[in-house]
């Protein structure tokens, strides 16, 4: 709905949802603790973006949970103020998602701070903007929901606005001498139990431009402040976990020195995401071939995650370490609700060789470490593994030496795929 701002004067922000389920019984049959459901959340302060991508800021402070039906868990963030060139100045975000259990069932709270905002050469100014969004699922299994936005201090085109706009509320961004540019949204809001998922989302303050006129704006862009989501998912026997990539540098210092390359990572639910790549390279060091990830979730009747990253063409130093395909393959899985994890490697080399090791092929052992001259320690299939977890790097090289302009120390990891099952 559009309103005039003298129209916003005295609207609320908390909307409390009635239950999306009946209730099936008077006195509930389970406690609390015996709930069951997943949870998913996130919550960030900003995230600026045109339609071309030629504008990309945030999401900053980002915090999330997911794939999990654990409750105790907090994730939490926090940014320093930004300034965005044309776009204007948002002040300093802190977010956080927690899960809980409560006197009535479980609960995912999402919730997004941000300090203030001078946005489009101060058409728009506001203080504190925050944004909060509840899930909650009670021991008669039905769902419930609460979104709550407060903006202080806010002003659009010099006139004050309510810090607590009614729900989707919606301003025309009609700029004196230019005309209606685009809009403003306060307190988006949304409910919705979708195959058996409830989620509740909030947006403090968003802001579309859809036609140029503002200086250095072009028409496309979105602003958007305080979100924060919240999402309650069905139960499953566990919640695969894991990714694929290619090449990683990581410096001495623990800072990303390049890549991931072709990364994915396993869903939540079911389903397949594959990441093609023509080629990669680590500068100065190494060159890779055409390389595939693909990361399948599946959730009945077992849940189990797979991961496959495979690549063609390695060639280290020119030469020194070669393999004519590589490939990291591992699996999660679970039968039964907190049952035991099957883990599986079937990871492979294909016509591996390093120069002055005759000894080095396509069966080496995994976890076999050599000594490279000129290069560093070198690390072949190793596995890592606890008991729910594996973990495949095909070939990890820790550099003793500068090369190519990563410091001795660095560590570089070319083919990798992890998979895990977690409660």
């Amino acid at each position: 709905m559009k309103r005039t701002l003298a129209a916003l004067a005295g609207a609320f922000a908390l909307v409390v949802a009635g239950p999306l389920a009946p209730s099936t019984a008077a006195t509930p049959s389970i406690t609390p603790a015996q709930v069951t459901t997943g949870f998913s959340g996130i919550a960030y302060g900003s995230y600026i973006f045109n339609s071309d991508k030629t504008l990309t800021s945030g999401p900053t402070a980002n915090s999330s949970i997911g794939c999990t039906g654990l409750t105790g868990l907090t994730s939490s963030n926090s940014t320093a103020a930004l300034n965005v060139p044309a776009v204007g100045a948002v002040g300093a975000a802190a977010t956080s998602v927690r899960t809980l259990e409560t006197a009535t069932g479980k609960r995912i709270e999402s919730r997004s701070v941000v300090g203030s905002a001078n946005l489009l050469g101060g058409l728009i100014t506001a203080g504190t903007i925050s944004s909060v969004s509840i899930a909650d699922k009670n021991t008669a299994g039905a769902f419930s929901g609460i979104n709550q936005t407060n903006i202080a201090n806010l002003k659009v085109l010099g006139l004050s606005v309510a810090a607590n706009p009614a729900p989707n509320t919606v301003i025309d961004l009609n700029v004196p001498l230019l005309g209606s540019l685009g809009k403003i949204t306060l307190n988006g809001q949304e409910k919705k139990l979708v195959n058996g998922t409830f989620q509740v989302s909030t947006t403090a303050l968003r802001v579309e431009v859809l036609k140029a006129g503002i200086a250095g704006v072009k028409a496309g862009t979105d602003i958007r402040l305080g979100v924060s989501l919240a999402k309650l998912t069905p139960p499953q026997l566990g919640y695969a976990t894991g990714a694929g990539f290619t090449t990683k540098a990581i410096l001495a210092t623990g800072l990303l020195g390049s890549g991931p390359t072709a990364y994915a990572a396993l869903s939540c639910g079911a389903g397949t995401q594959t990441v093609n790549l023509a080629g990669a390279t680590v500068p100065g060091l190494a060159t890779v071939g055409a390389s595939t990830t693909t990361t399948t979730t599946v959730v009945s009747p077992a849940v189990k995650g797979t991961v496959t990253n495979s690549l063609a063409g390695l060639n280290v130093l020119s030469g020194v370490i070669q393999a004519d395909a590589i490939k990291a393959e591992t699996s999660a899985s679970r039968a039964t609700a907190g049952g035991l994890v099957t883990l599986t490697d079937t990871s492979t080399f294909t016509n591996l060789r390093i120069t002055g090791l005759p000894a080095i092929n396509a069966s080496v052992a995994p976890n076999t470490v050599v000594q490279v001259p000129g290069l560093g320690k070198v690390t072949l299939h190793k596995v890592t593994k606890t008991s729910a977890a594996i973990m495949v790097t095909m070939v990890e090289i820790v550099l003793n030496q500068s090369i190519g302009g990563l410091p001795t120390g660095s560590t570089i990891q070319i083919g990798y795929s992890g998979t895990a099952i977690r409660n």
